[in-house]
């Protein structure tokens, strides 16, 4: 049944309904997207409720359980009403690939803004088959056989290749309106790695509020192949916004009578068959304005013929468009739909770069891991070495026995020291084990903040991530919330706080077979929105990780710029600095160059052909240096504790040779991945800046983080 589960587990009445009210009937859950859920990743949880249920109008609150085991309740979602009978949304951070959800509803006229007030229905649900968070994810809107064929060619030497979900037919846009609890739309979709759309499925119309969605989705840096040859027409018509993903504005069809050039693009084995081009027409877009991105295709294979692959930036992600519908019955035949699919995809490109990761498997240390140990650092604050942990419990072992053995055997007529030596003996390791721990620990509280913030200058979109890792030496309940600095001017935002986890299926990852034992064992919930977290348990001497991704518009623009393509591929042009504070070592990067900008003040204005020029990017992201005559890039340091180092290798993680340079996968880091945009007439000013994720805690630490490290990053566009 996939992820619709029809709810009939542990289901309760109270007096608020009647009884025959106390097991909803009709009651349908569907978890995950395309009804498969993954794990370390925000799913859609959607209730749908039949039309005569007491229960529309009134609320519903979803708990899952984090990687420590400890439930999480989201804040409450409203059941609407509608034609069919009623739902709900909520977006719900699964932390374990097993285990199950628990509902609680609320009828119209209660709900659950009193903590310990008492739901009206509760239920347990079991979670059907949860991907792995490592696992790669390819989302098909529409009828695509072909990328199922596509995934299985891509296959990574161990095996491993993207799961291909398929929504299915028929299935509603989204059901409900996504709550403001539920923080930045886009996290509807974060589950998913790629995304496929086809004309042709949009064009049967249903899916506005789905395509919604997935817009924002791309927008905060998905990736997504839009297959719009013949259908694009009753496309633009259906979806206004798929219509706002085309490069250009449509005019009119025009034949297509050649197909030599996408032939040769995917690399076919087998043309196309003659009588099939001379059917097929192909979208044409009005002259003027440019193109939005880079011609890849053009039907003719010259500079001046339609075009038939556009790739262009669209926020901080990028839209590939296809002016054929390789979902046509004609295509799904041709063998080079599959290879096709793959340079689309950068699948094969991907793969030729692999290198070092085939040493690395796969659901092991990533650079999400890799940052997330150097955030949980603290002054002061160390883990007790293992040889000396040993030593003690040797030390101990020999006092029991023989020792204390020997003791009480050499006074066995009087049986005196039995009754003193082992008391003495266990107080006084208990003495020395609580000794060496205050050692290695300070008293009080820690923390340790990062960040990202990119701002895309072209339509004033901007987000943030940021992390924060809590170190303390008592038993606390914390209240966790985040929101942009000041000087970061975003209206609306839209901001969703979650636990940090560890990668995969290592020690408290969410793939792990059992959850780590945490050592507070009670539940923590959302507050009124999903920027706060109230309750948080955390035991004596131990840390917790939590990272904030917010986003939204900003109307001003922090630089102000001129850049223009010169026919070698280099920039030119001037950038002057409207952001209220300072950046240091900033650098601004385009295509494969990187030129050195240093420090860059309030109304700082920097001319690019005044500098020394650029260098290669790959060579400064690698620290590329020459050693007797041969150019040698240093070996990554899975080990090394560098943060600025892992987010400035992480924000260009392909741009630096990927896997192939690190010899480890992205992992959650891998959607602020900006280098994708680089060949798309984007060019990225980076520098370190003061952090741009504002961390409210309660009780207040005693003393701020003074070593955070925040990357500002600004997406400027260029001109040719």
């Amino acid at each position: 049944m996939n992820g619709r589960r029809p709810v009939v587990l542990l289901l309760a009445a109270v007096g608020s309904l009647p009884a025959a009210a106390a097991m909803p009937p009709g009651l349908e859950v569907d978890i995950g997207v395309g009804g498969v859920p993954r794990a370390g990743c925000y799913n859609p949880v959607v209730l749908r409720l039949p039309a005569e249920s007491p229960l529309l109008g009134g609320q519903f609150t979803v708990a899952a359980e984090d990687p420590d085991g400890q439930w999480l309740t989201t804040a409450p979602a409203r059941l609407t009403a509608t034609a069919a009978g009623g739902s709900g949304r909520q977006l719900v951070k699964l932390g374990r690939r097993g285990g199950d959800l628990r509902l609680s509803l609320w009828p119209p006229g209660t709900g659950n803004d009193d903590p310990a007030a008492v739901p009206a229905v509760t239920a347990t649900i079991p979670l059907p088959e949860t991907l792995a968070s490592t696992q790669e994810v390819l989302l098909v809107i529409g009828t695509l056989p072909n990328a199922e064929r596509a995934a299985r060619l891509a296959a990574r030497d161990d095996g491993s290749r993207a799961r291909v979900i398929s929504l299915r037919a028929g299935e509603p846009a989204a059901a409900g309106e996504l709550p403001v609890t539920c923080g930045p739309a886009g996290l509807a979709y974060d589950a998913i790695d790629r995304a496929i759309v086809c004309g042709r499925r949009v064009a049967a119309g249903g899916l506005e509020r789905q395509l919604a969605d997935l817009d924002q989705w791309v927008r905060l840096g998905g990736d997504l192949v839009l297959l719009a040859g013949m259908s694009l027409p009753d496309m633009v018509t259906a979806s206004p916004t798929a219509a706002g993903w085309l490069p250009g504005r449509f005019d009119r069809m025009v034949p297509l009578r050649r197909g030599a050039a996408i032939e040769t693009y995917a690399r076919a084995s087998r043309p196309l068959d003659r009588n099939l081009v001379d059917t097929l027409t192909m979208p044409l877009f009005a002259a003027e304005p440019p193109l939005a991105g880079v011609v890849e295709v053009a039907a003719g294979g010259g500079a001046g013929d339609p075009a038939l692959v556009v790739r262009r930036a669209y926020g901080f992600g990028r839209i590939t468009w296809v002016g054929i519908d390789l979902d046509d019955r004609s295509f799904q035949r041709w063998p080079g739909t599959d290879s096709l699919l793959l340079e689309l995809l950068d699948t094969g490109r991907r793969s030729l770069t692999a290198g070092r990761a085939g040493e690395v498997r796969r659901g092991g240390l990533d650079l999400a891991g890799q940052l997330r140990l150097a955030v949980d650092r603290y002054s002061g604050v160390a883990a007790i070495p293992f040889e000396l942990i040993a030593l003690i419990g040797l030390l101990y072992v020999a006092a029991i026995y023989p020792l204390d053995w020997y003791l009480a055997s050499r006074d066995a007529r009087h049986g005196q020291v039995g009754w003193f030596s082992l008391p003495l003996i266990v107080a006084g390791f208990t003495l020395v084990i609580w000794t060496t721990g205050r050692q290695y620990r300070t008293p009080g509280r820690q923390i340790r903040t990062a960040g990202i913030v990119d701002f895309d200058q072209a339509d004033g979109l901007t987000r943030g991530v940021g992390w924060l890792g809590i170190w303390t030496a008592g038993n606390e309940r914390l209240t966790v919330a985040a929101e942009p600095v000041p000087l970061v001017e975003v209206d609306p935002v839209a901001t969703a706080v979650s636990w940090f986890a560890a990668p995969g299926e290592s020690l408290a990852g969410p793939d792990a077979l059992t959850p780590h034992p945490s050592l507070a064992a009670a539940g923590y919930r959302f507050g009124p929105t999903a920027a706060r977290l109230e309750n948080v348990p955390q035991a004596a001497a131990s840390s917790r990780l939590f990272v904030a991704d917010w986003s939204g518009q900003s109307a001003s623009k922090p630089l102000q710029s001129t850049l223009n393509r010169t026919g070698q591929g280099t920039l030119r042009g001037t950038i002057e600095s409207r952001l209220a504070v300072s950046l240091d070592d900033c650098v601004l990067i385009h295509g494969g160059w990187l030129y050195d900008i240093g420090r860059l003040a309030t109304a700082d204005v920097v001319d690019l052909e005044e500098g020394r020029g650029p260098r290669s990017l790959a060579a400064a992201l690698t620290r590329r240096q020459t050693v007797k005559d041969r150019s040698v890039a240093a070996r990554w340091d899975s080990g090394s504790r560098d943060v600025a180092r892992i987010l400035e290798v992480a924000g260009l993680h392909a741009a630096a040779g990927g896997p192939g340079y690190t010899g480890l996968e992205a992992g959650r880091l891998g959607r602020l991945d900006l280098s994708r945009l680089l060949p798309l007439r984007r060019a990225i000013l980076i520098g370190r800046g003061p952090a741009a994720t504002r961390w409210q805690i309660e009780p207040p630490p005693a003393a701020a983080g003074s070593d955070d490290v925040t990357l500002w990053r600004i997406v400027l566009p260029v001109a040719d």
